[in-house]
């Protein structure tokens, strides 16, 4: 295994990008979940609303984040403060239109007392009118829209995010692409919905602000099958390397395809680390070896804390945890420590939200904190190449690392 470097700068800048429509939508909210604490202790479960997507192109990422959820909560028996945690899932099948009605179910029909989860940035934008006027405190789990941590107008003091801000490490490869990989020009392949967008904008940022050109941008459209006709437009331009950014049945397709068209051998393949997570990287194959990519996380980041992270989710589900697994098990420990800290009143809203704002500890990547202002988490970026490790498998190797990172990058 690679032997981790630090780079002791980290990047810093700002990226500005746009979001879906946002859907408002009025409604009651549930008792005891708004407002301040009200007499006597809070008893009975504390029921947390599950929102991903369990069917679609992100089923994978829904079924992996709630893998480690559910790991972290079965650590600790169900129970935080002397109350049971309850997990009430919904499918919103990575729609942005199927969120919101997913949404108000849990909260109206199933009185959660908070949301988590959301893969699909469309969806975190289609239901943040909704939980901030009822309150309802949301834990993002994956979903990156960058204006709902940064965006005076978006952001919500309802809302946290676990995962990443778009841009928040595809910002960092920017920089090392020009300076550590030495590449001057490069081709640039995400697909065309918002998450693509601000993902491809970060990189192309940091890159030419480097001194790098971006010389072609390609956007095929989300659940693309076939890749041919854009790996051919990719072909047609003189590029020191591509970068590109897809996850899920997309990552495994233009992986594979990316290979079979000749393209990897010619020119090499970078980008988000989303592209060969490990929910997917044996599928994808020796397709992968060798791409080099930025990500928040790896399985083999060599602490105590991530040891025994792995260890645990290979006992339980017989394979290594990956990106969606780790953002499942850190979110559901940053609810149990605020849970904690309330000492079991989730009904106090406003001791609640301060609970979350003031989580801290040492997780399997490294310190978690969450940015005082955007309430969004503040990581360590690890720059990743795939490589084929002894046991015969596949794995993402740390070569470097970048710390404290936000999303005022």
């Amino acid at each position: 295994m690679s032997a981790m470097r630090r780079i002791l700068h980290p990047v810093v800048g700002l990226l500005t990008a746009g979001s879906f429509f946002l859907v408002a939508c009025g409604g009651q909210a549930p008792a005891g979940t708004a407002g301040g604490g009200g007499g006597g202790q809070p008893s009975g479960p504390i029921r947390i609303g599950v929102l991903l997507p369990y069917s679609g192109v992100y089923t994978s990422l829904g079924e992996n984040i709630t893998r480690g959820m559910e790991l972290y909560f079965e650590e600790i028996g169900y129970e935080v403060a002397g109350r049971k945690v309850e997990l009430k899932k919904e499918d919103d099948q990575g729609n942005p239109q199927q969120g919101l009605p997913k949404a108000r179910q849990l909260v109206e029909r199933d009185k959660v007392h908070l949301l988590a989860g959301i893969v699909h940035s469309g969806v975190a934008d289609a239901i943040r009118d909704y939980v901030h006027n009822q309150r309802i405190p949301l834990v993002i789990a994956n979903a990156g829209a960058a204006s709902l941590t940064r965006d005076p107008n978006r952001r919500s003091p309802f809302i946290f995010r676990t995962s990443f801000a778009n841009g928040q490490y595809e910002s960092v490869m920017g920089t090392y692409a020009y300076e550590k990989l030495g590449y001057r020009k490069v081709a640039v392949i995400a697909p065309d919905y918002s998450a693509g967008h601000e993902k491809a904008e970060a990189f192309k940022q940091y890159f030419t602000k480097a001194g790098g050109q971006v010389v072609n941008e390609v956007y095929p459209p989300l659940g693309t099958n076939d890749f041919a006709p854009y790996l051919q437009r990719l072909q047609q331009t003189s590029a020191d390397a591509v970068w590109a950014f897809f996850a899920g049945t997309d990552a495994i397709r233009f992986v594979q395809q990316y290979a079979l068209s000749g393209l990897k051998e010619k020119v090499p393949l970078i980008g988000a680390g989303d592209m060969v997570d490990e929910a997917y990287l044996e599928e994808i194959g020796d397709a992968a070896l060798g791409v080099v990519t930025s990500l928040h996380y790896s399985p083999l980041i060599e602490t105590q804390e991530n040891e025994a992270f792995v260890k645990a989710y290979r006992e339980k589900y017989d394979t290594v945890p990956n990106q969606f697994a780790y953002q499942g098990y850190l979110t559901a420990r940053v609810i149990a420590e605020a849970i904690k800290a309330v000492n079991g009143n989730v009904e106090d809203t406003d001791a609640f939200l301060a609970a979350l704002k003031k989580v801290e500890f040492v997780g399997p990547a490294g310190p978690f904190r969450f940015d005082p202002e955007s309430q969004n988490v503040v990581f360590t970026v690890y720059i990743r190449r795939v490589e084929k490790l002894p046991d015969g498998t596949l794995g993402n190797v740390v070569i470097d690392q970048f710390p404290d990172v936000s999303d005022d990058f």
